[in-house]
């Protein structure tokens, strides 16, 4: 009986860490996967806030010639500070499009997979 147990466990440990596994995108590849929830990782061109407290994170080159945006809204607890320009930076989410560029929106932390 516990090594049947065992063999459940360890099957349903298989299925829930493949249904987790996340497929990573170039930040240059993230026009081509609006509506895709992956990881997109590339390199931080600019760092830019808005007057009402909106920071954008541009990748591979500066606004308006971006590849890919990270948006955090103002009043949304993430910790960015560690993100710099020049960065190559990992972030985890649904891509949407928003004025013919593909962004992710960060709503939490956990987000934000790497930083180099």
């Amino acid at each position: 009986m516990k090594r049947i147990i065992f063999y459940l466990i360890l099957l349903f440990a298989f299925f829930l860490s493949d249904s987790y596994a996340q497929e990573q995108i170039s930040s240059k590849d993230a026009k081509d996967n609006i509506g895709k929830t992956v990881q997109v990782k590339g390199k931080v061109a600019s760092i830019f806030v808005s007057q009402k407290g909106n920071t954008f994170i541009n990748f591979d080159e500066k606004s308006p010639n971006q590849t890919f945006t990270v948006v955090l809204m103002s009043g949304v607890d993430v910790d960015i500070s560690k993100i710099i320009e020049g960065c190559t930076l990992t972030v985890f989410g649904e891509i949407k499009e928003y004025k013919g560029k593909p962004e992710i929106v960060l709503e939490k932390n956990e987000q934000i997979i790497n930083i180099e």
